[in-house]
């Protein structure tokens, strides 16, 4: 098979991430504090709804400019309408929708406009016959076409309409998965862009425990929480730059929606870590909470070994191991729960634990 050759990452791109570092700051912000001693349903669901809706957007900009980006001016336009128009999205994210509604989702229908004119006049002369572009042009005119309608009728009632819009940008590319082409995907940009979003997340959890270090510089909790966290990052590296073949024919889907399931589940360990200032909450509750963050996280980390090199193919025994080493440290961690040391010691060494397992297997590649 001929080598592919990885697509720069411009300059333009990385500004245009810019703009995501605030969008998931707000996010965050979402379930920062929390009710009754934890999270309520309601308000998670919010902000699962809302990472799906910001992550769609990047990811369907991405995606136009890993297939037919050039640096022509209709790729510099069309992200900056995005970028525009995404500053208004990210500076009305919150739980009271009712406030929030006509701008929030005004800036989604630009977005998605602005997406459509990219993906039907940046793509070629004939940019209907080709799959792609006729799977992503009609997702996103469907997304168009609800969301402005919800927008239309207000609040009330078009509330689910922009759900379903939303919700229509996100599904259904997995119900015409066939009409995507592999060869048309760019598979190592789409590595690295992804890796990027991920950085960016860990960036958030980064400055969200930079409260805990205070003092004396030695100190066991802030040190245990900077372990779980290098440790989670360095796992993500090995699984990213030594196990993934990044030269190989693929659409790419399982990659993008483990993303953005990582992505939620980095977040809600963030939200995890900072109730561990707050005295009010459920010790259960939090224990639950970070448990099952961890453990989505390495569940969507190890989703991606479908890519791995053919030597480096995550078998039965990996996952079984890796299962186990997580079980082992949630029990450590749920014994010791009353404390925060207590309870991070278990994560803390989840996390080593699993990225030298990891470590372990990359080095059999020879």
């Amino acid at each position: 098979m001929q080598k592919i050759i990885a697509k720069r990452v411009s300059m333009l791109e990385l500004f245009y991430d810019l703009i995501f570092v605030y969008a998931i700051s707000k996010i965050t912000a979402m379930i920062h504090h929390p009710v009754a001693g934890g999270i309520p349903l309601f308000n998670y669901i919010e902000f699962v709804f809302v990472v799906i809706m910001v992550m769609q957007i990047w990811l369907y900009q991405a995606l136009y400019i890993n297939r037919f980006g050039k640096s022509r001016i209709i790729d510099t336009i069309g992200l900056l309408i995005s970028m525009y128009a995404m500053t208004y999205l990210a500076n009305n994210i919150n739980t009271e929708w009712s406030v929030t509604f006509r701008t929030f989702n005004s800036a989604v229908v630009l977005i998605v406009a602005g997406s459509i004119w990219q993906y039907l006049c940046g793509s070629g002369k004939h940019p209907m016959r080709d799959h792609d572009v006729r799977a992503f042009a009609v997702t996103l005119i469907l997304e168009l076409i609800a969301v402005l309608s919800g927008l239309l009728i207000g609040y009330h009632y078009g509330i689910f309409l922009c759900v379903l819009g939303g919700l229509i940008g996100f599904l259904m590319p997995l119900a015409v998965y066939q009409q995507f082409v592999p060869k048309n995907v760019n598979f190592p940009h789409l590595v690295e862009r992804l890796g990027l979003i991920i950085i960016i997340t860990f960036g958030e959890s980064l400055v969200n425990i930079t409260r805990y270090f205070n003092g004396s510089i030695i100190q066991l909790f802030p040190a245990l929480i900077f372990v779980l966290l290098v440790t989670m990052f360095g796992a993500y590296i090995i699984q990213d730059e030594l196990l993934i073949n990044h030269h190989q024919r693929s659409r790419g889907f399982v990659l993008m929606y483990s993303h953005v399931f990582m992505v939620i589940s980095l977040l809600s360990m963030t939200a995890g870590l900072d109730y561990l200032a707050e005295s009010g909450v459920s010790r259960l509750n939090l224990w639950l909470l970070l448990s099952i963050s961890i453990l989505g996280y390495y569940l969507c980390l190890v989703a991606n070994g479908v890519y791995n090199h053919r030597d480096v193919k995550l078998q039965l025994t990996d996952y079984c191991v890796m299962l186990l080493i997580f079980l082992i440290s949630a029990g450590i961690s749920f014994y010791g729960m009353q404390s925060n040391c207590g309870l991070m010691i278990g994560f803390a060494l989840c996390g080593i634990s699993e990225f030298l397992w990891l470590l372990k297997i990359s080095r059999v590649r020879k």
